[in-house]
């Protein structure tokens, strides 16, 4: 049973896709948060900067987008001949986002605009034809005969499957529609004081429209607005529209809700006992294939291809549910047959066939690494429902307790010269225990130390609050753990000669 519910009442929307009860797809906005790849902006030429080949584009967001010259049609139509000013400050451009901005980043854009059907693709700014990769050498030579007699010399084409089989005819019809959609774009771009959206795409939309095309099943939402999205982007009647009316959140109501709390997780079990260990790095995403509990009932290498295949349908299941993007890596368990390698590497490219976002599965390396890249599309699962911690920063590490031992009674020798007789030390929940546990061990060099349990912020486990008199820093350890509702003191006194 297939199952589309979307969550359109709050400035969060999101939009699920269940197939037999399992989440497949999983899209998120947040208004005024993107994403922006594919939407059109009225810019203004802030600066241009030669020695990067770019430019900086205002388009009204919160940095300026980034504009490289060789997205720009003067670049392209002079063959990026020195000396020609590819944009001017001040300039007035009809850009497109193609990419996202990215933590400090700004978006990139391209000037390069686009304007598809389904038939075809003209690009305004650089002139090139290229066809579907479905077609023949034969027709591929064909299309760019008929093209060229077509095109303007500041227009390209890609010519894809639907328009194979069509005239020479049909195809100029097909891209007089276009001309007339992009002359409309600059007309609207003419009109608006930038920097200003011009157009925008609605993710949600298309998602729709992807999933419902040739299947059957029913949509579900919880607002007017919602069902009219749907409405607009499911053409099928094979796919039934409900308003959903119950008090529990619609994700909760069909069961989704926890398939998003696994989705962050670092560990995805297998039907077979196996497991996928997820691993999120700067440069890149690295998923471990591991048996786990899986032992098999055949000969090893059977065992491990089995395990292999139901890898490779979930990792492309949870590449496109995390919108995973960049470089990702697959150490799948160890295979020394190729024709099994192309087996898993098949597997993992029909999973990935249903996705919007263009991915390539690109091979195993000489290690046994598969290879894949994702094109950045909005962020990733971990951006949108998590934050750094503010301990660890992020990489899921804290200072080990021996460590912290170590460094305090550092920090207590440095100490041991000052005047005041007695230290405050507040220390976290683990690092309190451990202390607890050895506090005979503790070497306090000559002064009494109260350790108080407390939440501790930043990498370390503990922090010397205050020094002074015992009987002054107990009375400032009441009132500041009545106030913040902190507890437990151990007191560590001087060792006596």
């Amino acid at each position: 049973m297939n199952k589309i519910i979307l969550d359109y009442q709050n400035e969060e929307k999101r939009l699920g896709i269940l197939k037999d009860g399992r989440l497949h797809i999983f899209h998120v906005e947040r208004d005024g948060e993107g994403p922006y790849a594919g939407n059109l902006y009225a810019g203004v030429v802030r600066e241009v900067v030669p020695g990067m080949n770019a430019a900086f584009v205002d388009i009204g967001l919160m940095k300026n987008a980034y504009l490289s010259f060789e997205d720009t049609p003067r670049y392209q139509l002079s063959g990026g001949k020195p000396g020609v000013a590819y944009v001017r400050q001040g300039e007035k451009l009809l850009v497109r986002v193609i990419r996202d901005p990215q933590g400090t980043k700004g978006a990139k854009v391209s000037a390069l605009i686009e304007v598809a059907s389904p038939e075809l693709v003209l690009i305004k700014g650089e002139h090139f034809v290229r066809t579907s990769k479905n077609a023949s050498r034969q027709t591929a030579s064909k299309w760019n005969s008929i093209a060229a007699n077509h095109l303007k010399e500041d227009e390209g084409v890609i010519i894809r499957t639907q328009l194979l089989d069509a005239s020479a005819e049909e195809f100029a019809a097909a891209l007089d529609k276009l001309r007339a959609k992009y002359e409309a774009l600059i007309v609207q771009a003419k009109s608006v004081k930038a920097p200003a959206l011009v157009s925008g795409h609605n993710r949600f939309t298309q998602i729709v429209q992807k999933w419902t095309q040739g299947t059957k099943g029913e949509c579900y939402t919880n607002s007017s607005e919602g069902a009219r999205l749907l409405e607009e982007a499911v053409s099928s009647d094979d796919w039934a529209i409900m308003r959903s009316k119950s008090k529990i959140p619609l994700f909760e109501e069909h069961e989704a809700e926890a398939e998003l709390e696994k989705m962050v997780k670092r560990v995805v079990w297998l039907s077979n006992g196996a497991y996928l260990l997820f691993e999120r790095t700067e440069a890149m995403h690295v998923i471990d294939v591991n048996t786990g509990k899986f032992t098999g009932k055949h000969e090893q290498r059977k065992t491990m291809l089995d395990t292999n295949l139901l890898a490779a349908k979930e990792i492309g299941r949870q590449i496109i549910l995390r919108n995973l993007s960049g470089i990702i890596i697959a150490d799948f368990i160890n295979m020394t047959s190729a024709s099994d390698r192309q087996r898993v590497a098949a597997e993992v490219e029909a999973a990935l066939s249903v996705d919007l976002t263009r991915s390539v599965v690109v091979g195993f390396t000489e290690l046994g690494l598969l290879q894949i890249t994702r094109k950045k599309e909005g962020p990733d699962v971990y951006e949108i429902l998590l934050d750094d911690c503010p301990s660890c920063h992020g990489t899921g590490l804290i200072q080990g307790n021996k460590a912290e031992w170590f460094e305090l009674s550092r920090q207590l020798e440095a100490m041991r010269y000052l005047m005041d007789e007695c230290l405050w030390v507040d220390a976290d929940a683990q690092f309190y225990v451990f202390l607890k546990e050895r506090e005979k061990a503790v070497e306090t060099h000559g002064k009494t130390v109260i350790i108080r349990r407390a939440a501790v912020e930043g990498s370390r486990r503990f922090v010397i609050r205050a020094t002074g008199t015992a009987e002054e820093l107990e009375e400032r350890i009441a009132r500041s753990s009545a106030a913040e509702g902190e507890g437990g003191l151990l007191r560590l006194m001087a060792k006596q000669d």
